[in-house]
């Protein structure tokens, strides 16, 4: 059996709306929309798991957050977890510039890169690189699934072939809604 390894961005892939403002005190429900999309979810994970296939998250946003709301509604993170590992920032000024002085000159990006988004598209497929080193996979046995073009084309480009937009405009289906299909389609066919 192929070993794969599935990578999620967080806000509007594994979840319906964005995480950012949202109360600290509150259950996150609201973020994946309703109790049964979460226990769905749970299930996929559980199931790519079971199979002996890693999870990771590559988000933007701050890992502690991210930990904090899965957590909450009762999905670990760590070795043997639902999530093995996030990858993002761990600190508020890492989410607008998150490459290191050095960084910036060791991939040549001073010069040639101004746009923070781009930036935090070349961050992910280098996340994705880590990962894959990790993992001791293949770049094609890498499912990546984003909800923002630039970061999908970022990873193809790179030679992440199996990326996959999380929702379009021509579906009408977006974030959780639109991954718990592909994850039915992609689980049947592995």
């Amino acid at each position: 059996m192929n070993k794969y390894v599935f990578v999620f961005d967080f806000d509007l892939t594994m979840t319906i709306k964005n995480s950012n403002g949202i109360n600290a005190n509150s259950n996150f429900i609201e973020l994946f929309d309703n109790e049964n999309k979460i226990i769905e979810l749970k299930h996929y994970l559980n199931g790519i798991r079971n199979l002996g296939h890693p999870v990771y998250i590559n988000t933007r946003a701050l890992v502690a957050d991210v930990k904090y709301i899965l957590k909450t509604i009762g999905i670990d993170v760590g070795p043997g977890q639902l999530i093995k590992e996030i990858k993002g920032s761990d600190t508020i000024d890492y989410i607008h510039n998150p490459f290191s002085i050095s960084d910036m000159i060791k991939y040549d990006l001073i010069n040639q890169v101004k746009n923070e988004s781009l930036l935090w598209a070349v961050k992910k497929v280098t996340y994705l690189n880590k990962i894959i080193d990790q993992e001791k996979i293949s770049i094609e046995n890498t499912l990546f699934f984003d909800d923002s073009l630039l970061n999908i084309n970022t990873a193809k480009i790179n030679g992440f072939i199996n990326s996959y937009l999380v929702g379009s405009d021509d579906s009408g289906i977006y974030g959780l809604d639109y991954l718990l299909i592909k994850l039915d389609q992609i689980l049947s066919s592995i």
